[in-house]
């Protein structure tokens, strides 16, 4: 990439696990020269190379050794920007925060990245995605009255983290053109968090605060935007936003049955009976399977899709084409999967 934006910028990434690794990556993608300093005593991860490092420089080095220590000076002198994970203080205690750094290189992006932020009474406790999750509400959300409180199954906020603090660094070199000076910048997996549940952090009319357990539904915000049960264990998501698709939908055989139905005569009723709708739904859906019922679908002009599966997404020529799925055989290096 000879064009690529941040070509001839030159990053230190100190940090480990997903959130700091990820914001690396992404300016490792868009051209920097990223190089990642690898604590003596971790050992390299394979799947994690491949995940969230790649496209990066590394090398070993020991911060509380004088030796290593030097080092790592010397390379920040020269550098555009160092991220950095550590809990607050972390980096000060080994003489490597943001207030020394600068003295040597007044013109460095130092972005530090961390559970709850950087100021307030909890900038100082340690905390992971499963953390940020419980203490914004997701888990709340993603639970029902039922089961209770339940962890995500994915790490939105690692990633979500990582890419926001790859967005701040990108602003911050922007805004040095201007000034020539460097910047302390903060992102944390609370504040992503937050972000991305952003309908429930307003009160309006505590329009979002009423169904805070269970969100506005396990599958979705109601029958006609839902997930169903297909055949052969597959699942699709449709949804239905006007009238106009609902009569297309209920005007076709497979349907009929609902436009007999009073009980589902107007928007409002369908609102009043939404338990009724959905076992109707369900029972009719799971006759066919998911292919087929995006193409029935289509040809109403309703959006659906089928639930991807990974092993699909890894097999889609489209995928491959655009270069968001690529292949290396790791086979030889089978002894340092860690």
């Amino acid at each position: 990439m000879n064009s690529a934006p941040l070509k001839g910028i030159k990053v230190l990434d100190l940090t480990i696990v997903l959130a700091g690794p990820t914001c690396g990556r992404t300016l490792a993608q868009y051209g920097a020269e990223v190089i990642k300093i690898d604590p003596e005593n971790r050992k390299p991860q394979l799947y994690q190379w491949i995940d969230v490092s790649r496209g990066k420089k590394s090398v070993s080095l020991n911060l509380k050794s004088p030796g290593g220590k030097e080092t790592f000076l010397k390379l920040a002198e020269k550098a555009d920007v160092i991220l950095e994970g550590f809990r607050k203080g972390t980096t000060d205690k080994l003489g490597i925060g943001y207030d020394q750094i600068r003295k040597i290189n007044p013109k460095l992006i130092y972005a530090s990245i961390n559970c709850y932020g950087h100021k307030g009474p909890w900038q100082f406790r340690p905390g992971f995605e499963q953390n940020a999750q419980a203490v914004t509400g997701i888990q709340m959300r993603n639970g029902s009255n039922e089961s209770g409180p339940r962890a995500a199954t994915y790490t939105l906020n690692d990633y979500g983290t990582g890419l926001a603090a790859a967005y701040g660094v990108m602003l911050a070199l922007l805004e040095r053109n201007k000034t020539n000076k460097g910047k302390h910048i903060g992102a944390s997996l609370a504040g992503t968090s937050t972000f991305l549940t952003g309908p429930y952090a307003t009160s309006f009319k505590d329009e979002f605060l009423k169904n805070d357990i269970g969100g506005p539904g396990l599958r979705g915000r109601g029958p006609l935007c839902s997930l169903y049960e297909c055949q052969n264990n597959e699942w699709i998501f449709f949804k239905i936003t006007n009238e106009t698709q609902w009569v297309s939908l209920v005007s076709t055989d497979q349907f009929k049955v609902l436009a007999k139905n009073p009980l589902f005569s107007s928007f409002a009723l369908r609102e009043d009976n939404k338990s009724e709708l959905f076992i109707i739904l369900r029972e009719i859906i799971k006759k066919k399977s998911a292919l087929e019922w995006v193409e029935f679908f289509k040809g109403l002009n309703i959006p659906s899709i089928k639930n991807t599966l990974a092993q699909e997404i890894h097999a889609s020529e489209y995928n491959t084409t655009r270069k968001m799925i690529v292949s290396k055989d790791y086979s030889n290096d089978k002894n340092y999967l860690y």
